[in-house]
């Protein structure tokens, strides 16, 4: 197995991430933004942020593994970095559901059923029925932070079945059947919901891996891709990802377009944040997209819910005020993940990581 690369961090990779964040933000946003959808293609960031979680993964912890971390304490690494923003977006979502019973008696949901989603949506597990829209209906966003963790749990579990050729026979498998479930659904816009959650295993099996295998073989391939060190490819990749997310092409090419962008053009945005680099003048601001991405993703969902129902609540039609009802939502959601990230998500995961270092020197 070969080594990763040494640890740096991947600005490029960051700013892509953040924009997908936004990507998929304003998508789900559309109601209150236009008359159609707003980036049409923004679900395949959910396969784009598999392809990032393996490759930074791998990147991360390849290495670290060999080296003697225990499946306990990857796992506990990796909750500290997803659970409490995803405990924040769970509970607003309950919040919300239970501020909306108070002001709207009409759409009256029983306290049991909002008590079930939240136990069950604070300890990971789907709601596998078709009385909800989502496997999270808390926080629909989470359905692929569940399958996150399981790919992760996965990588580290057969760490060291994972070869070159193991990743590779991994990789054609879930391919194969990533395209026998998308045809059959006519896109790859699948598991978030019950009926749809086992085809979210080849789809997240497929990029996380991927991945994987991408960060272990850049080494091998970086020289030969130095003409990516000079001009504006990662501004190019950028622009190229917004582009993918705003073409909708319609009946049949629907599947063979999102498979294209899986397979071809987001290993090669990962392959150019890579290499290319990243221009002094705007690492802040790439740093700075990283750092929200997973906050804005993770909580976007239910302050849609809890601002569109706040505006119900006042007699104000949201739907009658895109797009200005809209922007201000995206800007809101925008300042409070950066809120977050500063005064609760870093602060709280900087005392779990200490916690954890002092109990694993006591052991």
């Amino acid at each position: 197995m070969q080594p990763a690369a040494p640890r740096h961090v991947y600005l490029n990779l960051d700013a892509i991430r953040g924009v997908a964040a936004i990507s998929v933000m304003l998508y789900h946003f559309s109601p209150f933004l236009a008359a159609g959808k707003v980036l049409p293609s923004s679900y395949l960031a959910v396969d784009l942020f598999f392809l990032l979680s393996g490759f930074v993964i791998a990147h991360a912890y390849d290495r670290k593994i060999e080296n003697g971390m225990g499946f306990g304490t990857f796992v506990a690494i990796r909750l500290i970095r997803l659970y409490p923003l995803y405990l924040a977006g769970t509970l607003l979502g309950f919040f919300y559901l239970v501020v909306k019973n108070r002001l709207i008696p009409a759409e009256y949901m029983p306290i049991s059923e909002i008590g079930t989603m939240l136990t069950t949506g604070m300890f990971f597990i789907p709601l596998v029925s078709d009385a909800y829209h989502t496997i999270f209906p808390l926080n629909p966003a989470s359905w692929s932070l569940f399958f996150e963790l399981i790919v992760n749990i996965a990588y580290v579990a057969v760490f060291f079945l994972l070869t070159k050729r193991v990743l590779s026979t991994l990789i054609a498998v879930s391919l194969v059947l990533l395209v026998v479930v998308s045809i059959i659904a006519g896109t790859l816009d699948f598991g978030m919901t019950g009926s749809t959650i086992i085809s979210g295993l080849p789809r997240v099996c497929f990029s996380f891996f991927l991945g994987v295998l991408l960060c272990r073989s850049m080494t091998r391939y970086q020289s030969g891709l130095g003409f990516l060190r000079r001009g504006w490819w990662i501004e190019a990749a950028i622009a190229l990802t917004l582009v993918v997310f705003a073409i909708a092409p319609a009946g049949g090419a629907r599947v063979a377009y999102d498979l294209a962008c899986v397979v071809f053009v987001f290993p090669a945005l990962v392959v150019v944040g890579t290499i290319a680099p990243t221009a002094p003048r705007l690492s802040g601001l790439y740093g700075w997209l990283g750092r929200i991405s997973y906050p804005i993703y993770i909580i976007h969902t239910p302050l849609l819910m809890i601002i569109a129902g706040a505006g119900k609540a006042a007699a104000i039609d949201p739907f009658a005020h895109h797009p200005w009802f809209g922007i201000v939502m995206a800007v809101s959601v925008i300042v409070i993940a950066d809120i977050a990230t500063r005064l609760y998500d870093e602060p709280l995961r900087r005392f779990l990581q200490r916690l954890m270092l002092r109990k694993r020197a006591v052991a």
